[in-house]
């Protein structure tokens, strides 16, 4: 009997090295998405880089107080070291992180040509925004 591989995505990351991880641990309390957030508010938990990509990080951020929701967050390292570039509960990292990198976070986003069936026409409730879509 020949069982299908089943999906490890911490087997398609890595963990970051003790430097890395404080320069994330670092990014994420420091950035203006967590601005508002007492530091002593969460933990960051499971941080990881993506195989495809090492400049790409994941977390996930615990809350400490019961007023606090879990989140998640992806951040990306360029010259100007780690950014906490996305944070959030749902669809994290669609839009902003490669392809690859999200398949190594096991991160899953809409296809790209999906649209929402709750989205309103915006010709459909003003006319005049019709006129300024059209090309003169």
């Amino acid at each position: 009997m020949v069982a299908a591989p089943v999906r490890d995505a911490a087997a398609e990351t890595v963990a970051p090295t003790a430097r890395d991880a404080d320069a994330i641990d670092k990014a994420v309390r420091t950035s203006p998405y967590t601005a508002q957030v007492p530091t002593r508010d969460y933990e960051l938990a499971g941080t990881r880089l993506a195989s495809s990509d090492p400049s790409w990080a994941y977390t996930e951020l615990h809350p400490t107080v019961a007023d606090l929701d879990r989140a998640e967050g992806v951040l990306h390292r360029t010259d100007g070291g780690w950014k906490l570039v996305q944070l959030g509960t749902y669809e994290v990292g669609c839009g902003v992180a490669p392809t690859a990198v999200l398949d190594d976070f096991g991160l899953e986003c809409p296809p790209a040509d999906a649209t929402d069936p709750n989205a309103v026409d915006p010709a459909a409730v003003d006319p005049a925004a019709a006129d300024t879509a059209r090309p003169a």
